[in-house]
């Protein structure tokens, strides 16, 4: 009998990095199983840094508001379901296999899918059935060219923080990377975009105005930060209908507040902030917004953060650089080869203050020799680097020399976070 484990099996076999498929065929994809989206309301989220955040955030905000909200985000941590979820809960290995098994024989004759592309048809056709308020989409890559944009009408389209990563397939200047992301603005549906970078702002603009599109700006003025404490983070809200409203949002990273007013300022566009109770209930939901690792402490004095491109380790540093400690502070990092390794070490070598560093390699085929990776970070870096291939035997090791008053931070990999989680849940059982 084919199970749930032989369908994550047939899924993984599948090439991930295969050339990726037309939007045009995802299309054809999408209507060999009936066009599930059609009767989905969706709310589709691109951007460089922040995505799966303001997914996050929407989610239990709308939770909170009595709405029932599937969400579609990637990648997975530990298991596959996690990209599929209802109501903030993955969907379960039954109807993840009923799923498989149905877009499977619906798209026999349409030629090779790809890896991102068959969870996708999956996540939809679970939506379709599951009776929801909303869908929130978050984008694969790009935008304009990725699977999720074969979706018709949005009932609102996201573009959060932008700056350069997979520059080999979206463009090597920011213009070119914020017009991919822009693609996903459909013809008269709503945007709401980070309008920190003037540059980008104007791209969005002109796409919108394209495709008379209303579109919202969320500027770096939009919100100033009180405190920072207990493992979470307040702050003022300055612009929009919450303007002189105090939130707290469960993360102690300062970029979060970014990602918050963004969801907000979605929130409010659709009109789920115009009264008292819908103000409170979304406040409610943002305080009880969790997304794994994203500065998430994991264990006592253990830290852990999905940065894996410049930006990202740049906003990580500064939020590292926050923390208290009376000890020493630990970084185990790992990175992907195409990732611009030279920038993310300069961040790590030149503005943290990291007592000794420990470099493991991802268990993926995409991983970077820790050499390679060891002979990077010397130019900045002048402290103590100990070289563990292993992750499992880094985890442990770094553990072993943690001092009491000593902070672990782990990052550089979303892969390297989701083994970390296993190696602690395994641990804990």
């Amino acid at each position: 009998m084919f199970t749930y484990e032989d369908a994550v099996s047939s899924i993984n076999n599948i090439p991930k990095f295969l050339s990726a498929p037309s939007v045009e065929h995802t299309a054809s994809v999408l209507e060999a199983i009936g066009r599930p989206d059609r009767g989905l309301k969706i709310i589709h989220v691109a951007g460089t840094n922040g995505k799966g955040s303001v997914c996050a955030f929407l989610t239990n905000m709308l939770m909170k508001q009595g709405y029932r909200v599937g969400t579609f985000t990637s990648p997975h941590l530990i298991k596959m379901n996690e990209r599929i979820k209802i109501n903030d809960e993955p969907v379960s290995d039954d109807k993840f296999l009923t799923s498989y098994l149905h877009v499977k024989e619906c798209c026999a004759n349409l030629g090779e899918m790809n890896y991102f592309e068959y969870l996708f048809a999956m996540g939809m056709d679970i939506f379709s059935k599951e009776h929801l308020d909303y869908v929130i989409l978050e984008v694969g890559l790009g935008g304009r060219m990725d699977g999720t944009n074969a979706i018709e009408h949005p009932a609102c389209s996201v573009i959060v923080s932008i700056s350069f990563d997979h520059v080999e397939i979206l463009g090597h200047t920011l213009k070119e990377i914020a017009y991919a992301k822009a693609g996903i603005i459909k013809e008269g549906h709503p945007v709401v975009f980070d309008a920190s970078n003037d540059e980008v702002s104007q791209v969005i603009l002109d796409e919108a105005t394209k495709m008379h599109s209303q579109a919202y700006g969320v500027g770096k003025s939009y919100c100033d930060i009180v405190e920072s404490k207990n493992g979470t983070l307040t702050f003022k809200v300055n612009e929009g209908c919450m303007a002189g409203e105090t939130v707290t949002i469960p993360f102690i990273a300062t970029y979060q507040a970014a990602n918050t007013m963004i969801a907000l300022a979605v929130m409010e566009t659709l009109g789920h902030l115009q009264t008292d109770e819908q103000k409170k209930q979304a406040k409610e939901g943002l305080l009880v917004t969790k997304w794994p690792g994203r500065m998430q402490q994991v264990l006592d004095g253990v830290f852990m953060d999905g940065a894996h491109n410049e930006d990202g380790i740049a906003k990580f540093v500064e939020t590292v650089n926050t923390v208290e400690c009376k000890g020493r502070k630990l970084l185990l990092f790992s990175a992907v080869k195409e990732k611009d390794v030279d920038l993310m070490a300069r961040h790590i070598g030149k503005e943290a203050d990291f007592s000794k560093i420990y470099l493991t390699e991802i268990e993926n085929d995409r991983l970077l020799q820790v050499e390679v990776l060891a002979n990077q970070l010397k130019k900045y870096y002048n402290g103590p680097v100990e070289i563990c291939p292993k992750t499992s035997e880094a985890f442990d090791k770094v553990l072993a020399d943690k001092q009491p008053d000593d902070k672990v931070f782990i990052a550089g990999s979303l892969y390297l976070v989701g083994t970390i989680m296993e190696l602690i849940q395994k641990k804990g059982e």
